[in-house]
């Protein structure tokens, strides 16, 4: 499966709500009242894994709710990537940006997709993510996302999957 089918699907999968009838919980009216800056959320986010592959990474994002349920929107990312299984330059500062669509299922349970073009040793790395998370009421919350597409050779996570903490405001 090539990278533009999977972008496809992945909108087609998270864009198919707001198709969908309205009902109270999902309601646009009220969201409609609001005013542009009322309608966005920010969300800071970050991994830690260590080991063998050190990784750690900090991403702040901003979104914009489309419907009460929807949201979409554009981050940065950066991180510090160190790999002990190789000799000589084994670190590197990563960095680049991401676009995410998220889909609150409940008010604690959200759906994502994401893609991250990220600068790593010189050369620009393609990700798409797809998962999920948990955020009970205080805004903290924790999410694991499966990599569908990453580059054969230097992939930053070190593994097919991907789990983050944050806040989210």
């Amino acid at each position: 499966m090539n990278f533009k089918n999977i972008l496809f699907f992945c909108v087609f999968l998270y864009t198919a709500p707001v198709a969908l009838p309205q009902n109270e919980e999902n309601n646009p009216d009220e969201l409609s009242k609001k005013t542009f800056k009322e309608r966005l959320v920010y969300n800071i986010s970050g991994g830690l894994w260590i080991g063998t592959v050190t990784n750690i990474n900090i991403m702040p994002q901003v979104g914009y709710r489309i419907t009460p349920r929807l949201t979409s929107g554009i981050g940065a990312n950066l991180l510090y990537y160190k790999d002990n299984r190789f000799t000589g330059n084994n670190q590197f500062l990563v960095y680049g940006g991401n676009a995410f669509t998220r889909y609150a299922i409940t008010p604690e349970l959200f759906t994502q997709v994401e893609y991250q073009a990220l600068n790593y040793n010189r050369t620009l790395g393609h990700y798409a993510l797809i998962g999920g998370g948990y955020v009970p009421g205080s805004g903290v919350y924790i999410s694991a996302y499966y990599l569908l597409l990453y580059p054969a050779n230097n992939n930053i996570y070190g593994a097919p999957y991907v789990v983050r903490m944050g806040f989210s405001f």
